[in-house]
């Protein structure tokens, strides 16, 4: 029988979604993180592919049996926070943001020329979009088409009060492709994770002390159109703080595509295995990502 896996959806209905919101905006974060203590144990229960992964996932950072298994709960408490802080902003919540390399970033604001900012499931992405959008260039979200209703039109309603519009990804279409290609053409800034896999080929890298598959089109995209990419990274430092790590990545110049694509996916998967160990509890790839299992 095949594993069920996360379907990269925000769990809950309707109305406990819109229950967040008013949560958030009526009595603040800290009682509605209280809540989480105890929602995430119910989580444990009915997502076990979830508890799955990510019990797997600190075993291979060299966690023993007993560690691994309270991890899980921290990843999943700590996951709970993030989503709720998404909830939060949709309420109007500011957060404190810091921002390494930033002017790194403005000077690319400031050229005429498209860019990339590649994100990953490590920390909280969506955060970092609406903290790093800026009224010189529009920014471009690609975003799983499986969300929500409220979670799209939530994020709709943000993302244009901040110049962002959202490229959506439909498994089985290509549309996006051409989204994406005609954003850059234009100038502007595309987001997109580099570790969501939807059944597309992939390029292989190594990650966490074994072969791991990357999502082959963001860096076959990256290859041809040669365009800057600003690797990102969005952790949360406190209750009311977001720390932005950004940092221009090599392209290896003078490649044949095929060989770019895979040295850029080498770079991404060794940032990101740094980053991962350094934030362990940030990691909320929640997908069966080296589709083996580790006791």
């Amino acid at each position: 029988m095949k594993k069920q896996e996360w379907d990269g959806k925000t769990g809950g209905t309707h109305g406990m979604q819109r229950a967040l919101v008013w949560l958030t905006r009526s009595i603040g974060l800290w009682p509605v993180y209280g809540i989480i203590v105890f929602v995430m144990i119910w989580y444990l229960l009915v997502r076990p592919s979830v508890t799955r992964v990510t019990y797997n996932f600190h075993r291979r950072r060299g966690r023993n049996r007993v560690q691994a298994a309270w991890d899980v709960y921290r990843s999943l408490f700590h996951f709970g926070k993030v989503i709720i802080d998404r909830f939060a902003v949709y309420g109007g919540h500011r957060f404190e943001i810091v921002v390494d390399n930033a002017e790194r970033y403005y000077d690319k604001l400031s050229s005429k020329e498209g860019f990339v900012l590649l994100f990953s499931h490590l920390g909280n992405s969506e955060m970092g979009a609406y903290a790093m959008a800026t009224p010189e260039k529009h920014m471009n979200i690609l975003f799983y088409g499986g969300e929500t209703s409220l979670v799209m039109e939530e994020r709709a309603k943000v993302l244009a009060k901040n110049n962002i519009g959202m490229i959506v990804v439909h498994p089985g279409e290509m549309s996006h492709v051409y989204a994406i290609n005609e954003a850059l053409s234009r100038g502007e800034v595309l987001t997109v994770a580099g570790d969501r896999r939807m059944g597309e080929k992939t390029i292989t890298c190594d990650f966490m002390g074994a072969k791991a598959p990357f999502p082959a089109g963001v860096f076959q995209l990256c290859a041809t159109l040669r365009c800057p990419i600003l690797l990102t990274f969005v952790i949360k430092e406190t209750n009311n703080r977001y720390h932005i790590y950004t940092e221009e990545i090599e392209q290896g110049k003078g490649l044949r595509r095929s060989e770019q694509a895979a040295y850029i996916a080498q770079q991404y998967a060794t940032r990101l295995e740094q980053m991962a160990k350094a934030y362990p509890y940030e990691w909320f790839n929640f997908f069966d990502f080296w589709q083996e299992t580790k006791a």
